[in-house]
């Protein structure tokens, strides 16, 4: 009786032994595996960084850009004004030079 009691205990021991054995390389895969995850987190992590670093560059360059847009903007205006006047000053000029030319023509 003894002798089965130890054969049990003994076969209990070694499934306990094998268990604890694929339970260690399962630990060792799962910390493998967040070794890599870290890793993987990061360069994700620095990549983002980087792009947010770009894209405050660009909405930089955009500020300065509408910045620029609508100063050429104002600039044409003002030239588009000063030609309507000019267009206004020569129509009056043709006016008075058709209605001189009618006068001595009479």
């Amino acid at each position: 009786m003894r002798t089965n009691d130890l054969r049990t205990k003994h076969l209990a021991l070694e499934d306990t032994e094998r268990e604890l054995a694929r339970m260690s390389d399962l630990n060792a895969k799962l910390g493998a595996e967040n070794a890599n995850l870290t890793r993987d987190n990061d360069h994700t992590a620095a990549e983002n960084y980087d792009l947010r670093k770009n894209v405050d560059f660009q909405n930089g360059r955009n500020a300065d850009m509408a910045v620029q847009i609508r100063d050429t903007e104002i600039r044409l205006k003002e030239r588009e004004d000063a030609i309507f006047v000019t267009r206004k000053d020569v129509d009056a000029q043709r006016m008075m030079a058709d209605q001189g030319n009618i006068c001595n023509a009479d």
